[in-house]
């Protein structure tokens, strides 16, 4: 069995996406709603889960995920070390080139 890290995220509501659409290479990512509502993006469908359902992307499919309407949600993200390790790079503010940093996690944008 591989790792994993499980994160808590509070998403504020947010007009669209709240990622760019991009691909794990190499890494799965679950999405569980604790609170709210939220729109996962996988490939060409989008899933709306509401609180206590759970949506897994597979590596290779093209995702992003929203919140929905004007409220926010609470989501365990259910991820690899290496995706993990992506969203804390992604989110420092000393990133200059996004580009090697999707690419350097074998991800990246759609």
């Amino acid at each position: 069995m591989s790792d994993f890290v499980i994160r808590e995220w509070r998403l504020r509501p947010y007009p669209g996406d709240q990622a760019p659409l991009h691909v794990h290479h190499r890494g799965d990512e679950g999405f569980i709603v604790l609170d709210g509502r939220i729109e996962v993006q996988d490939g060409a469908t989008r899933h709306r889960l509401e609180r206590g359902q759970l949506h897994v992307v597979r590596a290779g499919s093209a995702h992003t995920f929203a919140t929905v309407g004007d409220e926010g949600a609470r989501v365990l993200c259910v991820m690899t070390p290496e995706i993990d390790r992506l969203v804390q790079r992604l989110h420092e503010p000393d990133v200059a080139d996004l580009a090697a940093v999707w690419a350097e996690h074998h991800s990246a944008l759609v």
